[in-house]
């Protein structure tokens, strides 16, 4: 008589079932809130080294404006062809509009993460000169979330973009 080989009946439920606890556990670190937000960091810390590249290729002071009040809640990154400061005539090389598309319900906001923060609060803006040079003495912190979950995207005073778990 030949012995049965493989799995049983019940063998198999039974690792079908321990997979599926195992996949309702882990789902949380794979969601798409989580993701949607991670890579809402990663393309904000792109565009941070963008400006900066985009202000040495066309010689002028190119910048990232910030607007996340009233439900705006977009950036927007501009070349101050007119070197007047960052306004309204000046043309916008690319928007970012959150809360909308694959960006559905994430919100951003400016963080006051330290003293240098709180002193920079009033400015909603990251510029750099037309040699590239960060304009701002002090660090800015941009918080992207859904609901509980965050990222952090700190541009330091060397003007280079820091994605964080947590407040820097």
């Amino acid at each position: 008589m030949k012995k049965a080989t493989g799995l049983s009946v019940i063998e198999l439920i039974l690792v079908v079932s321990i997979l599926g606890i195992l996949m309702v556990l882990g789902g949380g670190w794979f969601s798409s809130d989580r993701i949607r937000v991670n890579q809402a960091a990663q393309i904000l810390s792109a565009d941070v080294t963008r400006a900066r590249l985009e202000a040495l290729r066309r010689n002028v002071p190119v910048g990232i404006r910030f607007d996340f009040s009233s439900g705006a809640n977009f950036y927007q990154i501009m070349a101050d062809v007119d070197q007047n400061g960052l306004d309204s005539s000046d043309p916008v090389i690319n928007r970012i509009q959150f809360g909308a598309g694959e960006y559905a319900r994430i919100v951003g906001r400016l963080r006051q993460c330290t003293v240098a923060d709180a002193a920079a609060a009033a400015s909603a803006e990251i510029v750099f000169d037309a040699r590239g040079v960060y304009q701002l003495a002090t660090s800015r912190t941009v918080e992207l979330s859904i609901g509980s979950y965050s990222r952090f995207v700190n541009i330091n005073q060397q003007g280079r973009a820091q994605i964080r778990t947590a407040c820097p």
